[in-house]
């Protein structure tokens, strides 16, 4: 069984970099989590529980760069479902993998004859060719109908 792996076009990967980017923008660094490192304090400094009705109550840290990265993250979320709107757009009816009945052409068998030459069955439609291949040249050896499958 084999196990299928997306191909990435170079859309995609381009939409993945935007949305990595975006994550990491809107990503809080850990010197944010504490605005006031120990090594920063006096010698003299109380330090009061976080729940402490004792506690001096700071001014509240301005919100500016949280919206802005909410506009971001949401410009990114659209850019990356814009790209896969164009991606699916693009590949057509057959949706993301075209499926084995949608082809037309199929090879049916292979076999080496040595020294780079094959014989190939080819299929198309409902009709079956025996080709013979070489690197410098193809050549149809004979068509296959039905009567001569069963032989």
């Amino acid at each position: 069984m084999r196990l299928f792996l997306p191909s990435f076009t170079s859309v995609t990967r381009w939409l993945l970099v935007v949305v990595g980017c975006a994550v990491l923008e809107t990503a809080q660094p850990m010197s944010a989590a504490s605005a006031e490192t120990p090594a920063s304090r006096e010698p003299g400094t109380l330090i009061y529980p976080q729940g402490s009705p004792d506690r001096p109550t700071q001014p509240a840290a301005s919100g500016k760069g949280s919206g802005q990265s909410w506009t971001l993250l949401a410009a990114a979320l659209l850019l990356a479902g814009a790209g896969v709107w164009v991606v699916l757009k693009r590949r057509g009816p057959a949706g993301l993998l075209p499926t084995r009945a949608d082809r037309k052409i199929v090879i049916e068998e292979s076999r080496s004859l040595g020294n780079r030459q094959y014989l190939v069955v080819a299929g198309y439609e409902d009709r079956k060719f025996l080709i013979g291949v070489t690197p410098g040249q193809i050549q149809l050896l004979a068509r296959l109908d039905a009567s001569q499958e069963d032989l």
